[in-house]
């Protein structure tokens, strides 16, 4: 019973009986348990090792005999909580261990007693498992990379351990040979591993030492260096190369690369050589007889598991020079599980894709792309880099035939996962073709354009599609003038029109252009009243002969039969089918008019109006000498001879298109410069301003009276391509953003500027700034702000309530370079998804029984 003392006593037992009992104990007296312990207090976690983190919190302000604790985890956001001990733990700090690095944990506790399990502790803040920090190793292999007599180029190795954070600086000393005292050679501290010493003695020895420091501090110093004499170099061979690094490392093979020597000789280093030793002998071999002039070299035929370091010459018109500082041994063996670069055209868009997936991913992992070795910046024609979890991507959007070379990519915090892939010349043509195939499809088509003369000179021309949508939009053009009118059937496929009445002014070429989805078709033919066509009537099978003349432009034939009488006799005519024929004279190219510039709202565009046209005839286009072939900035297209141009001062010059059919070759040229081209090219801005200029700014009022105290949203709608900045001004000057002021772009196309507590100060003119790189509009509205009680006042706007931006000229706008005519602008992206609030409570875990 509670409250009461008992002493206590054992017996032993075995087969035979019981002994004699112990000694009893002391008086003890039983305690009144008041029910489980109370929860936990704060629970702090601190990194300790790459799968480890220390966990430490505060007891239970009521233990109520208190046994010990019980530690969970948990995946941030996964709620899915796990225990890391099975048994009270009675101390409060405990080591939680076999977590994954790079993932993000949070941590809770609670205390037992007899009665059962207090409430769960507050979580811990969430903390990402690595190891905790320590300054950095030391920097080692100090070299000389140049010397002037009064001045000395120092470079070194970044130390092996960084202590779990980046290197941010590095503190370089030097003595005279045979003295103690070393010396800090230069304040603030460098961040780079290449330092040029000044203000030395020439002839002195000297010797250097340095230091690397991160966030957690300075750690030990470099081994001194050599004796290095500063005595300056005159050799005309050049210095050292340095910072020799590598990637791709496989079984046979690795690729290195390294920076080019500070001291040249007498001359530009033209090139490089590569050496290599196996480790621990010095017996050096040379990776390529002929020097490259690039910094990078794959060097193949080694052993697999074997030890290799390296060196680099560089050499210029007076010889070899100096060898750079022996790299660190490098092992020729893959990292497990390393997969390469893949390179496809992407079925569905048409973008040429390289690929990379790495078999190793740490937190702060970056994947670094380059072409030829060296970083990738320029991603003026659509270059897009996505990266998602261990898989990166490098998707070219508007691929040019310039697009060849070597792609690398390495992925940092790993142990040197890398990969690359060369895309030649010859390969990038063929994905170029199969990208445009993949978004310029080909509609097929049963049958071509064809025609057929019907009564009273009508003319019906029709093709068939294999098949097609209720989407499907067509164009038919007559000698290059677009006719209206046409039908089609989505069951059969036909798309057909009827024109009233044909005669011989419209005889020449004929073309339909077909758009179903991103699918594309054309047809053309050659029609014309054929001369030579005759007209037979017949009685019974005797042959007449009428008075009235056949009509070849109407298609009407008449028999006039003055008298009819019974028993009338069988009356038939036969006529020659009027079938497409290409005339004799003159050749089919002569019908080409002069070149004329028409420019659109995507380019210059030159024309040669043709009367006739068949898929027989060739047609060619030049810029001086050079063929022209349809690309990003140029499109060939449209009609049959039609080309289109974004225009650069380049593109200046001699533009001729070439008619050629099998028995004649016909040139019509045009000289795109001087007064010509300027004043095409300014059409040309004009248009594409007008065109893409397309700002919307609505929902302001002119003037908002508000009382004292209340918050006032001003918010509308803006749109625009590209996507606009929208800004704010207060009596001209910009919106100070504070705790009141509060600006928003919901969306991309809901501005808001929220102003909480309004007081009088707010009064005032406040204009919305809507501008993108094609111009802008500008939008005023007066706020007055009136105390409780007072009648509101009536305020009338001042100012213009809306002002246009103009574009600064010339404007440079990317376009779908696929078709002749400008896209809709795109709609603006999905907003993204919320972030999950703070104090969302998790659902209770199961308790321990």
């Amino acid at each position: 019973m509670c409250g009461k003392q008992y002493k206590f006593r054992i017996f032993a037992a075995n087969i035979y009986g019981a002994s004699e009992p112990s000694e009893p104990t002391g008086p003890i007296e039983t305690l009144q348990l008041k029910g489980v312990p109370s929860a936990p207090g704060q629970v702090i976690s601190t990194r300790e090792t790459n799968t480890s983190v220390l966990i430490q919190w505060a007891p239970p302000k009521e233990p109520n005999q208190l046994i010990g604790y019980y530690i969970d985890q948990c995946v941030k956001g996964s709620k899915d909580w796990t225990s890391a001990n099975h048994k009270p733990h009675k101390d409060t700090k405990f080591v939680v261990s076999g977590l994954t690095t790079g993932e993000t944990y949070v941590f809770r506790v609670q205390a037992i007693n007899e009665l059962g399990l207090s409430d769960e502790s507050q979580e811990s803040a969430p903390l990402t498992v690595k190891a905790a920090l320590t300054p950095p190793s030391a920097p080692y292999d100090i070299a000389l990379l140049n010397c002037d007599g009064h001045s000395m180029v120092l470079n070194w190795k970044k130390p092996l351990h960084s202590g779990g954070a980046n290197i941010k600086e590095y503190y370089v000393d030097k003595r005279r040979s045979g003295t103690t005292m070393w010396r800090e050679v230069h304040i603030p501290p460098v961040t780079e591993r290449l330092y040029k010493v000044e203000g030395l003695t020439e002839g002195a020895v000297y010797q250097f030492q340095v230091y690397a420091a991160n966030l957690a501090g300075l750690g030990p110093a470099a081994k001194p260096s050599a004796d290095l004499s500063c005595e300056a170099w005159t050799m005309p061979e050049p210095g050292p190369a340095y910072d020799l690094t590598f990637s791709e490392v496989r079984d046979k093979s690795l690729l290195v690369e390294w920076q080019k020597p500070v001291y040249t000789g007498s001359g530009a280093v033209t090139g490089y050589h590569v050496e290599y030793a196996k480790k621990g002998t010095s017996e050096w071999t040379t990776a390529n007889e002929t020097a490259v002039s690039h910094r990078f070299l794959k060097v193949t035929s080694l052993e697999a598991g074997a030890s290799y370091t390296f060196r680099v010459r560089a050499v210029n018109a007076a010889g070899v020079g100096m060898a750079s500082m022996a790299s660190d041994p490098v092992t020729a063996k893959a990292v497990e599980g390393s997969q390469e670069v893949s390179c496809v055209v992407d079925e569905k868009s048409g973008d040429i894709v390289l690929s990379f997936e790495s078999c190793q991913i740490t937190e702060g992992s970056q994947f670094i792309w380059k072409k030829d070795y060296k970083e990738m910046t320029d991603f003026s024609h659509g270059v897009v880099i996505k990266t998602e979890g261990s898989h990166s991507k490098l998707i070219f959007k508007n691929a040019e035939k310039e697009d060849f070379g070597t792609y690398s990519v390495s992925v940092t915090n790993t142990e040197g996962v890398s990969s690359s892939y060369t895309i030649s010349a010859e390969e990038l043509a063929k994905m170029l073709e199969l990208s445009y195939d993949i978004r310029h499809p080909i509609i097929p088509l049963k049958s071509e354009l064809a025609y057929k003369i019907l009564e009273r000179g009508r003319m019906r021309f029709w093709l068939q599609a294999e098949e097609i949508s209720s989407n499907v939009t067509y164009k038919f053009f007559a000698n290059n003038k677009e006719l209206s009118g046409m039908s089609h059937d989505v069951s059969t496929g036909i798309i057909e029109f009827i024109m009233d009445h044909f005669t011989e002014e419209n005889e020449g070429t004929f073309t339909c252009q077909i758009t179903d989805g991103g699918g594309k078709g054309q047809s053309s033919l050659v029609a014309n009243l054929k001369k030579e066509s005759v007209f037979h009537w017949y009685k019974e099978d005797t042959e007449i002969i009428p008075d009235v003349k056949p009509d070849l432009g109407s298609g009407v034939c008449k028999l006039p039969i003055k008298l009819i009488k019974k028993n009338v006799p069988n009356f038939h005519v036969k006529r020659a089918t009027l079938q497409p024929v290409l005339p004799v004279s003159p050749p089919l190219g002569a019908s080409a008019a002069e070149l004329v510039i028409n420019c659109t709202a995507t380019g210059i565009q030159m024309q040669c109006h043709m009367k006739y046209f068949t898929s027989e005839m060739n047609i060619t286009w030049c810029h001086g000498e050079a063929k022209l072939s349809h690309s990003d900035k140029i499109v060939i297209g449209g009609t049959p001879a039609m080309a289109t141009i974004e225009p650069t001062e380049k593109d200046k010059g001699k533009y001729s298109i070439v008619i050629t059919n099998s028995e004649n070759s016909h040139k019509r040229t045009l000289d795109l410069s001087g007064d010509v081209y300027e004043k095409a090219f300014a059409e040309f801005q004009k248009l594409k301003y007008e065109y893409y200029f397309k700002f919307v700014v609505g929902g302001l009022p002119d003037v908002v009276t508000i009382m004292e105290k209340k918050t006032l949203s001003l918010t509308c709608t803006v749109c625009g391509e590209p996507k606009p900045q929208v800004s704010w001004l207060k009596n001209g000057a910009d919106v100070e953003l504070d705790d009141q002021y509060v600006v928003s772009l919901d969306q991309g196309k809901f501005a808001s500027l929220t102003i909480k507590g309004v007081s009088m100060e707010n009064s005032g003119r406040y204009t919305m700034i809507v501008q993108n790189k094609y111009g802008g509009e500008s939008v005023d509205i007066v706020v007055s702000v009136y105390r409780h009680g007072e009648n509101i006042p009536q305020v009338k706007p001042t100012l213009t309530p809306k002002t246009i931006i103009p574009p600064k000229l010339p404007i440079e706008i990317p376009q779908p370079k696929s078709q002749p005519a400008p896209s809709p602008a795109p709609s603006s992206p999905s907003p993204a998804p919320p972030k999950a609030g703070r104090g969302m409570k998790s659902p209770t875990p199961t308790r321990r029984k």
